[in-house]
């Protein structure tokens, strides 16, 4: 019994390393995959940090040859928000992925915490801190990088994980053929595209908002709900499933005590970050490589989207033959599982 009290507090602790091949992310689910999962992240980087800690766990997941990131879509305005998914992959040993920008997205969002600044810091001897791979005024738009990336991939083969805005999905979405291909966005997306796992709603019995990502651009957000090929699963992870999980920024700063030069923790270190932020976004990303085990899920059913502005809705109706589902929130001991492997991770 004692071993066995001293085991859950280890685990609680992060002193129990887990093989993320074989053990996803603070659950028990079993089996690495064969094959790397194929995915497209779709973020809006340059307010909260959880999309920070989704795309360094994305890395150390290449590493591990658990994914094949084809490709990152930045869908909130500005080059510096390319320019920090730059400044993460170079550091973290990948920075030949492909970056595209949205260039006419929504306007003036809210920002939490305005890290991109990190882009323009500089060392004591005056040169940029960070190394950089590319200049983002040469990045593509965002739907064209999605049509390029999609053109070239097998069928049915790309997850698409989206935990910003849909305001490039929605403008593949209405997008025609071109140099990259024949097809118009949504059939391209239906033949290359087998699921997208998207941070929305709340599905509360007296809360059916659909989150800020969607209300922010709810007209974008429509023009993606209405169109979503039939044959695409979509996946919705909650803003309550990410409330339990708190990573605190004293958390993240010990965690990374010992690497002088990572930008989560100079971004941990400059800035005055909002103790509301949770880990709402790598939700989505952890149930997108590791497989459903992961996560309790509502049945299968139809997810309709009411455009309200800020106050904008997403219904869900149960039918199994429908293919929306969404995540339902965890218990707080698995939710602190969840937490300590993205601290696993970070501490790698």
């Amino acid at each position: 019994m004692r071993k066995k009290m001293f085991l859950i507090v280890a685990a609680l602790l992060g002193f129990v390393a887990l093989d993320t091949a074989a053990q996803c992310a603070g659950c028990s689910c079993k089996g690495g995959k064969s094959e790397p999962v194929n995915i497209i992240l779709d973020a809006d980087f340059g307010s909260s940090t959880d999309d920070l800690f989704a795309l360094m766990m994305l890395n150390h997941y290449i590493d591990d040859g658990l994914v094949d990131l084809k490709g990152v879509v930045v869908d909130r305005e500005g080059e510096d928000n390319a320019g920090v998914v730059d400044i993460l992959n170079t550091y973290y040993g990948h920075p030949d992925i492909p970056v595209g920008l949205e260039r006419n997205g929504v306007k003036h969002p809210r920002c939490y915490i305005p890290y991109n600044t990190i882009c323009q810091m500089k060392d004591a001897q005056g040169n940029p801190r960070f190394k950089r791979s590319f200049d983002s005024k040469q990045c593509l738009d965002g739907y064209k990088l999605y049509r390029k990336l999609l053109s070239k991939a097998e069928d049915n083969s790309i997850v698409v994980v989206a935990i910003g805005f849909a305001t490039s999905l929605a403008q593949l979405f209405e997008s025609k053929a071109d140099e990259y291909s024949q097809l118009n966005g949504v059939d391209l997306f239906a033949q290359k595209v087998r699921a997208v796992y998207i941070q929305s709603g709340r599905f509360e019995a007296n809360d059916n908002k659909s989150g800020y990502n969607m209300r922010a651009a709810s007209h974008h957000a429509a023009v993606f709900y209405d169109n979503l090929p039939a044959k695409v699963d979509i996946v919705m992870s909650p803003s309550n499933v990410g409330d339990m999980m708190h990573y605190l920024p004293e958390d993240v700063l010990a965690d990374l005590k010992g690497f002088d030069d990572n930008p989560i923790k100079v971004v941990h270190e400059n800035y005055k970050i909002d103790p509301g932020q949770r880990m709402w976004d790598t939700n989505c990303l952890v149930q997108a490589v590791f497989g459903d085990a992961c996560y309790n899920l509502s049945p299968r059913g139809k997810a309709t989207f009411v455009d309200k502005g800020e106050e904008s809705l997403l219904l869900f109706e149960p039918d199994p033959n429908g293919n929306a589902r969404y995540q339902l929130p965890d218990d707080g001991f698995n939710a602190m599982q969840k937490l300590m492997q993205i601290r696993r991770e970070n501490r790698r």
